[in-house]
């Protein structure tokens, strides 16, 4: 078990009160026009969530995901995003099927291997999670190996300087 400074224990506390803010944002979408909901985040480990590189592939990547509704014929009903201190998010609404939505995303979190930073998470009219398991996919794997992330983060595999340097270096790649 870890041992938190006021720090981490105040940046923690910032977090999960932009998850708390981002739930009943998406819970009040989904209750005023009774369609599924799109969360689009960046998995960024460390301290510093809104550098350079980290806003530009959320902005590059909100345009693919538009696009990709779009060519599937899937309209946009509301749609916000924020640039706040825990990190940027993208939400929207739309038209279809929530479980067709979160396999299309997944398709393309899976596409190139700096999409593994990607946190697309969808929910149903009904305000449920779709997740991988949900639908038979496989599990996130990590940034930096192919095992499953949940065992590198259970494992501790990687240090959080490692994970922080190897996502710092994709996106710095990936903006050339």
């Amino acid at each position: 078990m870890r041992d938190f400074s006021k720090e981490q224990e105040k940046r923690m506390m910032k977090m999960l009160d932009a998850k708390e803010r981002r739930f009943y944002k998406i819970k009040k979408l989904i209750e005023k026009n009774h369609l599924p909901v799109l969360s689009f985040m960046l998995n960024i480990p460390g301290e510093e969530k809104n550098f350079n590189d980290a806003v530009d592939f959320h902005l590059y990547n909100i345009e693919k995901i538009k696009k990709i509704l779009e060519e599937n014929k899937i309209q946009i009903i509301e749609e916000s995003y924020k640039n706040i201190e825990t990190g940027m998010e993208y939400i929207c609404q739309f038209n279809c099927d929530a479980n067709f939505v979160k396999k299309l995303m997944v398709k393309y979190e899976e596409s190139e291997k700096i999409n593994r930073i990607l946190d697309i998470d969808i929910y149903n009219e009904d305000f449920k999670q779709i997740s991988r398991s949900n639908l038979g996919l496989g599990e996130r794997k990590c940034f930096i190996c192919d095992k499953k992330a949940r065992a590198c983060i259970k494992d501790e595999t990687h240090s959080p300087e490692e994970l922080e340097e190897f996502v710092r270096n994709q996106l710095n790649c990936h903006r050339k």
